[in-house]
C-alpha cells in the first residue's frame, strides 16, 4: 500500500519501470543464473512510485529494506490505514435511533456533539472513563469529530464547554422522548463514590460502605422498571443521607411529566416522611422494609406460623412462601398492603451466619471480661442480646445471653416484607421488586463496565460534565445490554452475547485503505457479527456509508 502522506528520495541502485504513465521504483533483492538460457534473472520488488525526478512515494515494502532519514516535513496522518468500525457503528446507530444525536446537536452544536458521541463510543468500547488513552483510540477507530483531541484538551472541554443548563435541558428533553409517562414503575437508588480531589465542592464525609474516612459524592439514578432505561440522575453532597434525598426525586419525576407512577425503593428509603410525600403527589410506592422495624414486627408475627406450616402459601414462581395482609402505616388511615415472605433456604443461611456472629460477640465479650478495663458506657451495643454485670468500679465482670431476645431475632430470619400502596398479590409484588435490580445493574455497569468508580477530575465543573456524559453512555450501553439479552435467549448462547464479548467481536470489523488511498471493507461479516448488528438494525450498507464519510473527510 502506498504511503501517500510520505515523500522520500529514491535510493541509489534502484530501478524505474514505466507502467500506464506511472513510474514505479523497484529494488533488486537478488538474482538467479539460468544455465539453459545463459543469463541472469533479477529478483525485484516494487518499493514505491516516483512523484518527480528525485522523490518517490514509498509503499509497505520500502520499509523492509530502507530507513527514512531526517523525518517527514509533512504532518503525520490523522488515522491509521486500518480503522475498526464495527463497534462505533453500533453505538452511533443506537444514538441515532434513540434521537440522542439529534438532542446533542440541538443543545451543544454539531462540533461539541460529535466529540461527546466519540467520548461515549470510547468509554463503552474501551470500558473506561479514563481519558489518558483517548488519542490512541482515535488513531484506530471510526469517529465523528473533525478536531484532534487529547486528554488535556478533553479535560478543558469538560471544565469549560459543557454548561449545567445544557445538561438539565438534555435530561428534560430525553424524558420527553420516553413513550411512557403514566402507569409505569420507576426504580430509584443511589450510590456513593469516593474522591480526594480538592476542587470538588460536593465531596463531603458521609456514610460510605467502604473507605468511610474518604470524602464522597452521592449519585442517584431513576430508571424505567421495564427495560432499565436511565431516565434521570442527581448528584448531591456525600454528607446528605439518601433517605432525605428521595423527595427531590419525586419533584423531578413530576417536573418531567410522569403521572400515576409507582416508585420502587430499597429498605434504606423507608420513612414516614417519604411515604407521606408519595401520597401527597399521588405516587404509588413499592418498598422493602427492614425486619426489625416496629412497623412490620406484628405482621411478621401474625404470618410466622401460616408461612411455616401451610403449603397453600407457597409461590412456585419465586420458590418462597408468601401472603398479604392489609394495614396502615404511621398516622395515615390509608390502606397499605404488607406482603410477608419466608424463604427457608435463606433462613438456613442467615441462621448459620447469625450463630457465627453471635459466637464472635461472645468471644469479644470474654476478652473484655479478661482485660477488666471495659466500662459500662462502652458496652451499649452488646446490651440487646446479653445481660451484662459490672463490678463496683463500673468494669465488666460477667455476661449471660438473653435467650428470649436471641430467639426473637432467629425467628425473624428468612422473612422479608414488601409494603405497597397499591393492591396486588404477594407474587406480583415480589415479581416487581426482584426486577428492581435493574438500577443496581446500572451502578455496577458504571463502576465496572465504564470504570466510573473514581472520577479522575479535579473540579466541580468537570465532575458535573463528565457525569453527564457518563449518564448518556449508560443509556446507550444499557440499550446494547437489553438487545443482547434478547439475542442470548434466541441463540441460547450466553458467552458470545455479553456486552464485552459483542464489542470484542465487532472490533474485528475494519475498513482499510486501498491503492487509491480510500477506505474500503475487504471482508464480509461473520454470522455472529450479523447476529449482533442485526439485533440493532445495523446493516452492511450503513457501515459502508460510514466508510464513505471517512473518505470524504480526509
Amino acid at each position: 500500500m502506498l504511503r501517500k502522506d510520505v515523500r522520500v528520495l529514491r535510493p541509489e541502485g534502484t530501478k524505474i519501470y514505466r507502467q500506464r504513465n506511472c513510474e514505479y521504483v523497484y529494488y533488486v533483492i537478488g538474482s538467479e543464473y539460468k544455465k539453459d538460457k545463459q543469463y541472469v534473472i533479477e529478483k525485484r520488488v516494487c518499493i514505491g512510485k516516483m512523484v518527480d525526478e528525485e522523490n518517490m512515494i514509498p509503499n509497505d515494502n520500502f520499509y523492509q529494506y530502507f530507513e527514512i532519514e531526517g523525518g517527514n516535513e509533512e504532518d503525520p496522518p490523522r488515522f491509521s490505514d486500518a480503522l475498526q468500525v464495527g463497534a462505533p457503528a453500533l453505538i452511533f446507530k443506537i444514538m441515532e435511533d434513540l434521537k440522542i444525536s439529534e438532542l446533542l446537536e440541538s443543545i451543544h452544536g454539531k462540533e461539541d456533539a460529535d466529540l461527546i458521541k466519540d467520548l461515549i463510543s470510547y468509554m463503552i468500547i474501551r470500558g473506561t472513563s479514563t481519558m489518558q488513552h483517548y488519542a490512541d483510540f482515535v488513531w484506530g477507530h471510526l469517529i465523528n469529530a473533525q478536531k484532534q483531541w487529547n486528554d488535556c484538551k478533553i479535560s478543558e472541554f469538560f471544565k469549560e464547554e459543557i454548561e449545567y443548563a445544557q445538561t438539565e435541558l438534555f435530561v428534560s428533553k430525553w424524558n420527553e422522548l420516553q413513550p411512557e409517562h403514566s402507569d409505569i414503575y420507576v426504580s430509584y437508588d443511589s450510590t456513593n463514590m469516593n474522591t480526594k480531589a480538592q476542587g470538588i465542592e460536593m465531596a463531603e464525609y458521609g456514610h460510605a460502605k467502604e473507605d468511610s474516612d474518604v470524602p464522597q459524592v452521592n449519585i442517584s439514578y431513576a430508571v424505567n422498571h421495564s427495560d432499565a432505561t436511565p431516565l434521570f440522575y442527581e448528584m448531591y453532597p456525600g454528607s446528605i443521607v439518601d433517605n432525605t434525598q428521595c423527595t427531590h426525586m419525586v419533584d423531578r419525576a413530576k417536573e418531567y411529566g410522569y403521572k400515576n407512577v409507582g416508585i420502587i425503593l430499597d429498605r434504606g428509603y423507608f420513612s414516614m416522611v417519604n411515604i407521606r410525600y408519595f401520597d401527597e403527589n399521588n405516587y404509588d410506592f413499592l418498598m422493602m422494609v427492614k425486619n426489625n422495624s416496629t412497623v412490620v414486627a406484628d405482621k411478621i408475627k401474625e404470618a410466622h406460623l401460616p408461612l411455616l406450616t401451610k403449603a397453600k402459601y407457597y409461590l412456585p414462581e419465586h420458590d418462597v412462601y408468601g401472603l398479604t395482609k392489609e394495614g396502615t402505616l404511621g398516622d395515615s388511615s390509608a390502606v397499605r398492603y404488607f406482603h410477608i415472605y419466608y424463604d427457608n433456604i435463606r433462613a438456613s443461611q442467615e441462621r448459620n451466619e447469625y450463630m457465627k456472629q453471635l459466637l464472635k460477640k461472645e468471644k469479644h465479650l470474654q476478652k473484655k471480661v479478661d482485660e477488666k478495663i471495659r466500662r459500662k458506657e462502652e458496652m451499649v451495643s452488646y446490651e440487646k442480646l446479653f445481660k451484662l454485670k459490672y463490678d463496683n468500679n463500673g468494669y465488666l465482670e460477667s455476661y449471660t445471653k438473653k435467650d428470649r431476645e436471641i430467639q426473637k431475632e432467629i425467628d425473624r430470619l428468612g422473612f422479608f416484607v414488601i409494603v405497597t400502596s397499591k393492591e396486588m398479590t404477594a407474587s406480583e409484588a415480589l415479581d416487581i421488586y426482584r426486577k428492581r435490580d435493574n438500577v443496581e445493574k446500572i451502578f455496577r455497569m458504571l463502576k465496572t463496565g465504564l470504570e466510573y468508580d473514581t472520577f479522575r477530575v479535579h473540579s466541580q465543573e468537570s465532575l458535573e460534565s463528565k457525569t453527564y456524559v457518563m449518564f448518556i453512555a449508560s443509556i446507550v450501553r444499557n440499550h446494547i445490554f437489553q438487545g443482547l439479552k434478547k439475542l442470548t435467549e434466541k441463540e441460547n448462547d450466553k458467552k458470545s452475547y455479553t456486552v464485552p464479548a459483542a464489542i470484542s467481536e465487532l472490533e474485528k470489523i475494519t475498513i482499510v485503505k486501498n491503492s487509491k488511498d480510500l477506505y474500503i471493507r475487504r471482508y464480509g461479516l461473520t454470522k455472529k457479527q450479523k447476529n449482533i448488528l442485526g439485533q440493532f438494525n445495523v446493516t452492511e450498507s450503513y457501515i459502508n456509508k460510514l466508510a464513505e464519510n471517512m473518505n470524504e473527510r480526509i
